[in-house]
Order: structure tokens, then sequence, then C-alpha cells
């Protein structure tokens, strides 16, 4: 299931998300300290992640990072998204 789409190519999964921390599954690797924008893939929402890691995880990347200007809703939609696999 894609739920974003990063602006610079490639698409990602949210595995999990605590608070403003996520953990994605993603087509693209980025390094420690990128920021990367992508957006929601159901209603275009932009979002703007700070990495923490990245490895290789299969076919995917695991990201660890933080959500950036992260709102209660966009909290609540991800929630959602993560709570509806």
């Amino acid at each position: 299931m894609i739920q974003l789409r990063w602006a610079k190519g490639g698409e990602a999964e949210i595995v999990a998300i605590d608070d403003d921390r996520v953990t994605l599954a993603s087509t693209t690797s980025s390094p420690p300290g990128a920021y990367v924008d992508g957006s929601l893939v159901n209603d275009g929402t932009s979002i703007r992640i700070k990495v923490h890691g990245c490895k290789k995880d299969g076919e995917r990347f695991r990201i660890d990072g933080r959500i950036l200007d992260l709102s209660k809703s966009l909290r609540q939609q991800l929630l959602g998204l993560v709570a509806a696999k």
C-alpha cells in the first residue's frame, strides 16, 4: 500500500508512527541528516521528514525519521493510514 510519493521520485509506506517519529518502507534511500519532501497519495498533503537512519531491508529501504511541522490533524490522518493496513 503506497501512502507517500517522494518529491525526488519514489514511494514509501508508513510502517509505524509514534508522536512525530516515523518508520517508512521506501523504494529509495536517503542518508541520515537529509530532509525528504513528499506528499500523501490520498489527498496530496505535503509532508517533510528529517532522516535519522536508513537501512536496506529486502527490496526496500527502512527509513527512520522525524516528521517536521506535524499538526494534530496530520498526525491523526497518518495514524489512520497505519491502522487501515
